[in-house]
């Protein structure tokens, strides 16, 4: 019974902690011209990433986990009772929520039975959390055994909630992780905009039944990309690509995408192939252009310098052999060996993961019945095309070629298929198949 109520005391406290510092009235002023009208959820999903933000700045200040975590809950019921009392709802909305919190407490339950965690989760990132939630110093994350140049930031807001849990269970952290991904999923609401709410309902159920994998719950990180991906989509999805767009929002995108660099590798793949591909299609003059893709870079040099001086080590696992490349190249048989391989395991993770088949589906009924694609679409369009490309290059590249395909493609392609939702939602819209 204990464990039951500390369940719905942390769902409270994520709510509570997630509503500062911002709310809809703030983001709407602040992001003015820019085509989007900014509501609770939209709130909501702003102020979580800003709390990475802060725990990423606090994980480097050596602060006890503790005593930063209990001013951040003061500070947001301080908050919650002092600004958002005006805040008025309708019954859709409050059917919504409803919602929203049955799914959260059916997927809480079910991880607190299913608290095993998986190889990766037990052998890398708890490492990492460990540090985290033992109090001990920044540094100490190059201490750990395996893999310790691998980002810190989702294990520290795994030891963070951890630590700071009614019981102290470890799975509690973790929570987080599924947190995220269900509050991401439900933008779709916003983004759909239906007057039918069980047609909402319905798509909502679908999406988390083709995405949900209980497996990457066991102490990976793929989630946290995966729903930092649909959030930056969900904004890029409303910029109008035939006129400049408004600078601070597009600042606005960047920071989101830039977040993944802290959760994992591959993070950086991603920041830098859908936010320079951004910056580059939209209407800015070649000068804005440059300046953004120099702020880009910037920021992926003070994460270099970040782990580089104040944990110590900058890594990354994989490091190809230029010379074993060049001989898998000239090697024909090697050569078409390897490309067969990659191929055969992206239709198998195809397969594994079927938002990608909702994903090439959509392509596909858009070339055919639409006979155009808006720029937005074509830019999703090429982002997908250079991410299966660099996915396949990367992997050609790996000395531990067969079991780096086996272990590792199909949670690359989970992890980045959350970006081309949006995608599958606006053929939707197009084509009218939902009635709005």
């Amino acid at each position: 019974m204990i464990e039951i109520f500390s369940i719905f005391l942390q769902i409270f406290i994520f709510l509570v902690v997630f509503s500062f510092p911002f709310n809809s009235n703030l983001l709407n002023n602040y992001f003015k011209n820019y085509d989007y009208n900014f509501s609770v959820i939209d709130s909501h999903i702003i102020n979580i990433l800003f709390f990475l933000y802060v725990c990423l700045f606090i994980s480097f200040l050596n602060l006890d986990i503790e005593v930063f975590f209990k001013i951040y809950l003061a500070l947001s019921l301080i908050f919650l009772f002092s600004f958002n009392r005006k805040i008025i709802f309708s019954n859709k909305k409050i059917l919504l929520f409803c919602f929203f919190l049955l799914i959260v407490i059916s997927i809480f339950f079910f991880i607190a039975q299913n608290i095993r965690l998986e190889w990766d989760g037990a052998n890398h990132w708890l490492e990492k959390a460990r540090v985290i939630y033992n109090k001990e110093k920044i540094s100490n994350l190059a201490n750990v055994q395996v893999h310790p140049h691998y980002p810190h930031l989702g294990s520290y807001v795994w030891a963070l909630f951890w630590k700071n849990s009614f019981l102290e269970f470890e799975y509690f952290g973790r929570l987080f992780f599924v947190y995220l991904y269900l509050i991401s999923l439900f933008l779709v609401f916003k983004f759909l905009n239906l007057k039918k709410i069980f047609i909402n309902i319905l798509i909502i159920l679908f999406l988390i039944l083709i995405t949900f994998e209980p497996y990457y719950f066991a102490g990976y990180q793929e989630y946290l990309i995966f729903s930092i991906l649909i959030i930056a989509a969900n904004y890029i999805s409303k910029i109008n690509f035939d006129k400049k767009p408004n600078l601070k929002i597009i600042i606005f995108i960047i920071l989101i995408l830039y977040l993944m660099l802290w959760f994992k590798d591959e993070g950086a793949l991603y920041y830098f192939l859908f936010s320079i591909t951004l910056v580059l299609v939209l209407n800015f003059s070649n000068f804005e252009k440059f300046c953004l893709i120099f702020l880009i870079i910037f920021l992926f040099f003070i994460q270099y310098f970040l782990q580089k001086n104040l944990i110590g080590i900058f890594d990354f696992p994989q490091k190809p052999s230029i010379s074993l490349i060049i001989h898998d190249i000239k090697n024909l048989d090697i050569f078409f060996s390897k490309i067969s391989k990659i191929l055969i395991h992206f239709i198998i993770a195809f397969f594994k993961h079927p938002l990608w088949l909702l994903i090439f589906f959509s392509i596909i009924f858009n070339y055919f019945f639409n006979k155009n694609f808006k720029k937005l679409e074509k830019y999703f369009i090429i982002c997908l095309f250079l991410n299966l490309c660099l996915f396949g290059a990367m992997f050609f590249t790996f000395r531990n070629f067969d079991a780096m395909l086996q272990v590792s493609l199909d949670r690359l392609l989970f992890q980045s298929s959350g970006f081309y939702l949006f995608m599958i939602l606006i053929s939707l819209l197009k084509k009218n198949f939902i009635n709005k």
